[in-house]
């Protein structure tokens, strides 16, 4: 189908409500910060199980008036008493992925508050009202939703467990009083209800409550930054994205390496893009963390002649393997949105392993985030944990610019698929020339890893792009294919939303959820 377009200004995200939201945003006078929030924190109610007040949020902001791209690392540290020491004293001999020691301070309604202070028209309780009007009404639960309650409610504590387990069917109507009620507490009080305020108390003290080290003082402490985006040529394009502690870093050393490739012209476009995200990992798993600790240097990893040297580890006959990875995850939500002005807005939000943690914090009706799953107990490795430090992180924002000018917010979700997603976002709109809808519709793949720890290796390809003869020249390479069911939600959830020479705009909604694009 061809790509929705409108006029003046446009929202994508992976729910209708959400997109509305976005849109009756900058119907009201809104800017496109405006718009993203506002459909943000509807996600929060409705995309529970992806994103929430208990997650991280990194943005892209293009600002027409200055000509610049602003970046904002909405991601929260480990605890101050948390250490190597105390988890191995808790019994575990690896980072738990759930439960209360992986959860690092939530930073995303940090996030919103700035970007709607330096961006925004309207206030944040004006962001937050239509959320809470829809978590004290109730929604229709869709089949994401439902598979994503059934799937996680063994991880739950009780708290959510008494709220979800109630959701009910699809179409049935789950409404989420208590967390209606932190939204128009955090509208009422702003950020200090948050951070230093009566949520954030009540967080600390459910962590508390569940064996964990958080506390208020960890929480009043937070703040995000302001960042300098990286990025990338590619073709004609200037491909953007977050620094590290995001992992966005990788798809932009996989385009540079494909570039750098010096392959015959029949070796299939598939398998190069394949090795160049393999290879790309490899450095992310070496030095992407925490940008304090000051091992990823984004211009050296950048350079073109480190992607030559990356290029000549790749064989154009043989499928490689490279050093270990980190754990595997997802649940997050990525969303654009653009005004009448030109500005675009990239941003993801996430609780990270669909519902996080699976810790609520009593009776906020905040889940809570496990990030920290990323750090390692390993005191040599990269992402070592240590108290008050950002874990790796998989969100990451992108945006292509042309001629100095934002053309394209592209994102999608899918822990660490993202990085593939978005390189296969990029080069399908670059090299391939195709719309917005296009590009999100077209079967994707990703590579997989064997089990946590080791590298990625098995490619699953969606079985409306596995053709026998791509299946063929894959393993006659050396790969393990894979094919799985055509708009898996394996493969992320992708919005694109891409600026026209006259000023209007274009999308693409992914079909792989409950997507919508809109605009007015």
């Amino acid at each position: 189908m061809p790509s929705p377009t409108a006029a003046h200004a446009m929202v994508a995200t992976p729910h209708p409500l959400a997109t509305r939201a976005g849109v009756e945003a900058l119907r009201a006078g809104g800017t496109a910060v405006d718009a993203a929030v506002a459909a943000n924190a509807m996600l929060a109610v409705v995309y529970c199980n992806s994103c929430g007040l208990g997650g991280d949020a990194f943005a892209l902001v293009w600002e027409p008036g200055d000509g610049r791209l602003h970046g904002y690392n909405g991601s929260g540290r480990s605890p101050a008493g948390l250490s190597i020491e105390a988890v191995r004293a808790a019994g575990h001999d690896t980072m738990p992925a759930r439960g209360p020691l992986p959860i690092t301070v939530p930073g995303a309604v940090d996030a919103w508050v700035q970007l709607l202070e330096r961006f925004g028209r309207r206030s944040l309780a004006d962001a937050l009202e239509p959320a809470a009007r829809t978590a004290d009404d109730g929604y229709a639960l869709t089949a994401v939703n439902v598979r994503s309650i059934d799937a996680a409610l063994p991880t739950f504590n009780d708290s959510a467990r008494e709220v979800f387990e109630r959701a009910g069917a699809v179409g049935d109507t789950f409404r989420q009083p208590l967390l209606a009620a932190s939204l128009r507490t955090l509208a009422a009080g702003g950020r200090d209800a948050y951070y230093g305020g009566p949520l954030g108390d009540e967080i600390a003290g459910a962590i508390q409550g569940a064996g964990g080290v958080m506390t208020a003082e960890d929480i009043a402490a937070h703040r995000g930054d302001w960042v300098e985006p990286i990025s990338t040529r590619y073709r004609d394009v200037e491909v953007a994205t977050m620094p590290p502690n995001s992992q966005g870093i990788t798809a932009l050393i996989a385009l540079n390496v494909l570039e750098a490739l010096d392959w015959p012209s029949d070796s299939p476009r598939i398998h190069a893009q394949i090795e160049a995200i393999k290879v790309a990992w490899s450095e992310r798993d070496r030095c992407v963390t925490d940008p304090d600790r000051g091992i990823a240097d984004p211009s050296e990893l950048l350079s073109a002649e480190h992607a030559d040297g990356l290029a000549r580890r790749l064989d154009a006959n043989r499928a490689q393997r490279f050093v270990p990875t980190n754990p595997a995850g997802g649940g997050t939500v990525y969303l654009c949105a653009a005004d009448a002005d030109g500005m675009m807005v990239s941003l993801i939000e996430s609780n990270y392993m669909g519902f996080g943690s699976g810790i609520m914090c009593g009776g906020t009706g905040i889940m809570l985030q496990n990030r920290g799953a990323y750090f390692s107990l390993d005191p040599d490795h990269p992402n070592a944990l240590a108290p008050r430090s950002r874990t790796l992180h998989t969100l990451m924002p992108g945006m292509l610019l042309r001629e100095g000018r934002a053309e394209v917010a592209l994102g999608a979700m899918g822990g660490d698929g993202q990085p593939q997603t978005m390189t296969q976002l990029v080069t399908g709109l670059v090299d391939d020339g195709l719309d917005p809808q296009a590009v999100v519709d077209r079967p994707r793949w990703v590579v997989q890893t064997d089990a946590p720890g080791e590298p990625l290796g098995p490619v699953s390809i969606e079985e409306d792009g596995a053709d026998p003869a791509t299946v063929r020249g894959l393993e006659e390479r050396g790969h393990e294919v894979s094919v799985v069911e055509s708009r898996t939600p394996l493969m992320g959830w992708a919005q694109v939303i891409r600026r026209r020479a006259d000023g209007s705009y274009e999308g693409g909604a992914d079909p792989r959820a409950d997507s919508l694009v809109a605009g007015m």
